[in-house]
């Protein structure tokens, strides 16, 4: 759930629905088409703002939170509005980053026996408001979404060139078993970004985990292409 706005944009001349073509024109036009939708879906509306919480801590924005899960975090001692009427921790939670991750986990072990969060992954991610700052606290991945922050990832497109220099693209479909989306298309590869590895450790991690693709192969090929 992300709380930054982009730039603002305006719908594409046309949404196209058709299959890419050797046109440079169309295939512009589907890029732009594509990167509208991309800012569309990142950015909240008023109407979700003004049904959620803001949560901060030490007056850092770290997320939003639904009224039925501020509900349950209020219950814990951890967790506690401040005078600006916004969700932060307390003072039970200490005030490192050791500290805070040992109390919110806690809480959110507590959740998971509740029947609150599902998917649990015993991989902890970390919770900032810039993918560069020091972690305020660390989180299991699963329970991002009880606070409304940030998640970042890597995602890896397969690209394979034919003999007649015409590139295809690789889908993967999830597993039916998967807690998210099960069943939909997706990358070839994709994972969240846990601390302490580098993006490009987890790339190659995801790569052998999700697609048995070998580390030669991915150092040899693999590009990187922003963010």
């Amino acid at each position: 759930l992300g709380w930054k706005n982009t730039r603002p944009t305006k719908p594409p001349k046309r949404m196209l629905a058709t299959s890419l073509t050797s046109s440079r024109d169309d295939e512009e036009e589907l890029v732009e088409s594509m990167l509208y939708r991309t800012r569309q879906v990142n950015q909240i509306t008023d109407e979700i703002k003004a049904a959620s919480t803001v949560f901060e801590v030490d007056d850092v924005m770290l997320g939003r939170v639904t009224p039925s899960n501020l509900v349950k975090l209020l219950e814990t001692p951890v967790f506690e509005m401040n005078q600006k009427g916004k969700l932060t921790l307390s003072s039970e939670a200490g005030s490192t980053c050791r500290s805070r991750t040992e109390a919110v986990q806690a809480v959110m072990e507590d959740l998971r026996e509740q029947g609150d969060i599902s998917g649990w992954r015993d991989e902890l991610l970390s919770v900032s408001s810039n993918f560069y700052d020091n972690p305020v606290f660390l989180v299991e991945r699963a329970a991002i979404p009880i606070l409304g922050a940030l998640e970042y990832g890597v995602h890896l497109n397969g690209l394979v060139r034919r003999e007649s220099a015409k590139e295809e693209m690789w889908l993967a479909r999830r597993s039916a078993t998967k807690s998210k989306y099960p069943g939909f298309l997706d990358h070839i590869v994709a994972g969240g970004q846990p601390t302490g590895l580098s993006l490009m450790d987890n790339v190659v991690k995801e790569c052998l985990e999700e697609a048995g693709i070998p580390n030669d192969l991915v150092a040899k090929g693999i590009k990187p292409a922003g963010a």
